[in-house]
């Protein structure tokens, strides 16, 4: 059912699938002219970056918007009057962004490979337990975002808050090293910068346990704090 509501949603699908992919094609094709590093153009470097935005924006803007529509429609208080219980809700939609996650990164990882020859060095499993952790974290940033607001115009404020520092602070378009010291203070204890990193990683080269046992290690603190602040703001709800 909760895919059902999301590929039904055209204007949903093509903001969350469309609009990554044209985003990545026009950082590609501008002539930006820098490379990252002295064997990777801009277009590799970046298309982990895109993915990881991806991710984030699906869970903080993505499921946040959604469940708070959801609420203000009084649809979820008609799901719980059912034999279905809260857990099992919020895990059904939580699989079911994950699964729309899944596929955002099968496309952009195509457009990148066949139209640019973006590197992708084959890390399947790697690749697919980064997107996954980072789905999970993000998606409960945005139930967390939920339980916090009952309508569009009280969810904006804080999606932005939070959604901004996240995507200009997250070495997704270009490296936090050169920001000032306190940008790069707050840059590097964020979830999306070990993302990022763990993907432009498992990306561009053979995946090496000791370049990327940082960025999971600090993933996974960031999943279980998100999840011990979601449940601990769905019990206080109730």
């Amino acid at each position: 059912m909760n895919l059902k509501l999301i590929y039904r949603n055209r204007a949903g699908v093509f903001w969350t699938i469309v609009m990554p992919v044209f985003i990545y094609v026009a950082l590609s094709v501008l002539p930006i002219g820098k490379t990252i590093g002295a064997q990777f153009s801009y277009s590799n470097y970046v298309l982990p970056g895109i993915v990881a935005m991806s991710i984030m924006q699906g869970g903080i803007y993505g499921l946040a918007y959604w469940m708070v529509d959801l609420k203000s429609r009084g649809v979820i208080k008609r799901f719980l009057v059912t034999p279905i219980r809260q857990p099992e809700l919020v895990l059904s939609l939580l699989c079911a962004r994950v699964l729309v996650i899944l596929v955002q990164l099968v496309v952009l990882t195509l457009v990148g490979v066949v139209f640019f020859h973006a590197s992708f060095a084959g890390n399947y499993f790697s690749t697919l337990l980064f997107a996954l952790m980072g789905g999970f974290v993000f998606l409960l940033f945005g139930l967390l975002i939920s339980t916090m607001a009952s309508s569009y115009e009280a969810a904006a404020p804080i999606t932005t808050a939070i959604g901004l520092p996240l995507t200009f602070l997250g070495n997704l378009f270009y490296s936090v090293d050169g920001l000032p010291h306190a940008l790069r203070v707050v840059a590097h204890i964020l979830p999306i910068t070990f993302l990022a990193d763990g993907l432009r990683q498992v990306y561009l080269a053979p995946v090496r346990f000791g370049a990327v046992s940082k960025d999971f290690l600090y993933l996974g603190l960031w999943l279980v704090a998100m999840l011990a602040i979601v449940i601990w703001r769905f019990r206080l709800e109730e």
